[in-house]
C-alpha cells in the first residue's frame, strides 16, 4: 500500500521531509504521480501517523501512543527548520484556563519557532 511505503520513508530518513523529497525516495521504489504521495500523506495524517508542519512544508513523524486522539504541537527552529512534536497538553490546559469565547480549542494545531540547541551553540 502507498500509504506504508510513505510512512517507511518518513520513519528511516534521518531528517524531516517535504513532500517531493518523498516523493523522490518513493520512486526510487516504484514510479508513481505526485497526487499519489499526497493521497498517502493526507491518509497518515488523518490516521494521526505524521503530522505537517505549515511553517517549513515537511511531515513529521507522530511520537504518540496511537490509541489515543492528540493535537500536534510542532517546535520548529528558525534558523535550521529542524522540527520535532512537543507536548500538546500543556497548550490544551493553558487554552481550557484562558477561554476566550470566539475559539473551540478541543481541535488545535501549533506550531512554535524558536531556535534548537544546535544552533544557539
Amino acid at each position: 500500500m502507498n500509504s506504508d511505503i510513505v510512512l517507511n520513508i518518513i520513519k528511516k530518513s534521518k531528517k524531516n521531509l517535504t513532500a517531493y523529497e518523498i516523493l523522490e525516495k518513493f520512486e526510487k521504489i516504484k514510479k508513481v504521480k505526485p497526487m499519489t504521495v499526497y493521497r498517502a500523506l493526507n491518509s497518515l495524517i488523518e490516521e494521526g501517523l505524521i503530522h505537517k508542519s505549515n511553517q517549513n512544508k515537511t511531515f513529521v513523524l507522530c511520537k504518540h501512543n496511537h490509541g489515543s486522539k492528540h493535537n500536534p504541537a510542532l517546535a520548529i527552529c528558525k534558523k535550521c527548520g529542524d522540527t520535532d512534536e512537543i507536548r500538546s497538553d500543556i497548550f490544551l490546559n493553558l487554552f481550557k484556563k484562558y477561554k476566550l469565547k470566539n475559539f473551540d480549542f478541543d481541535n488545535f494545531e501549533i506550531e512554535v519557532s524558536a531556535l534548537c540547541r544546535s544552533c544557539v551553540n
